[in-house]
């Protein structure tokens, strides 16, 4: 018994006549005629009392109907959903965002779920590492992190998405601020907290020390939080090395000030996930996140 063979024995009942329902599904009558024939012959039951009035159904008919009619509705009802998924209209997203990135998701999700309000997502915190864990455990379905350029990524995808300069941020009030240059040489002795997940972001400190041919400078704090580098700068002397990004709002508020630090390197800003079809609701985000980017 298919989908169709229910279609047309419904349609057969609704028209009262095989002839009735052929001339509605521009169907032969013949053939019509004789796919309930080989219907009933499935079912070894006889649905319909054929007459020169028409059809009428018997007890048997009455009950298929009945089910023939809760088989049609779910099955419209879940094609509907599934192209509601499809143009994404509904569906539920599982992301992971990296804190030095926390910035890039809230507008991207606030456009989404205003233009559709049938979205809805859950996003994680996470380092590289932790969110690089729960992909792989199928606990979150894509995750916005930077990028470790030596990490091997086997058995995920990688679309970066951009190169995100690192700026070196201060209190507003920090004496540093007004210089126009800074050199490495006066950054040697300041204090500094930094982001240590992933890994590129002390990597790329230290390094940028030793090519200047100074110590790595006095690293005090060592966090995955990124609430806690951003209260030290913003309430103490504490400097810290970050995608520019990181503290846009801070610093378009006046809280926060950049260094005039030069030939400092950029980061890249990219999305995990597991090679497989993505969800509907992330590909949106992942779209929006791109054309914001």
């Amino acid at each position: 018994m298919d989908i169709r063979a229910l279609e047309e024995f419904l349609a057969i009942i609704e028209h009262g006549s095989i002839l009735g329902a052929a001339e509605a599904l521009s169907l032969p009558q013949p053939g019509l005629s004789r796919r309930l024939r080989t219907l009933e012959h499935s079912l070894g039951v006889q649905l319909v009392a054929r007459s020169s009035q028409g059809v009428s159904t018997t007890v048997y008919g009455e009950l298929l109907e009945r089910h023939a009619r809760l088989v049609l509705h779910d099955r419209q009802q879940a094609l509907d959903e599934l192209q509601a998924l499809r143009d994404g209209v509904v569906g539920h997203g599982r992301v992971g965002v990296a804190p030095a990135l926390s910035s890039i998701l809230p507008g991207a999700i606030a456009r989404l779920t205003e233009d559709r309000p049938g979205l809805t997502f859950s996003v994680t915190d996470g380092t590289y590492d932790t969110l690089v864990r729960d992909l792989r455990n199928g606990e979150i379905d894509g995750a916005f992190t930077l990028l470790v350029p030596s990490e091997e990524h086997e058995g995920l995808a990688v679309r970066k998405l951009v190169d995100d300069p690192v700026r070196l941020f201060c209190n507003a009030k920090h004496p540093l601020r007004k210089k126009k240059s800074v050199p490495f040489s006066a950054l040697v002795e300041e204090r500094w907290v930094l982001i240590n997940r992933p890994r590129s972001i002390p990597e790329m400190f230290r390094r940028a020390a030793a090519s200047q041919g100074f110590d790595s400078p006095r690293l005090c704090v060592e966090t995955d939080s990124l609430d806690l580098v951003k209260s030290l700068v913003m309430t103490s002397s504490f400097l810290a090395a970050l995608p520019a990004g990181a503290m846009a709002a801070e610093l378009k508020e006046g809280r926060v000030s950049t260094l005039a630090v030069a030939d400092l390197p950029t980061l890249t800003t990219g999305f995990l996930h597991r090679q497989e079809v993505l969800p509907p609701a992330v590909s949106l985000l992942l779209a929006e996140v791109e054309a914001s980017s």
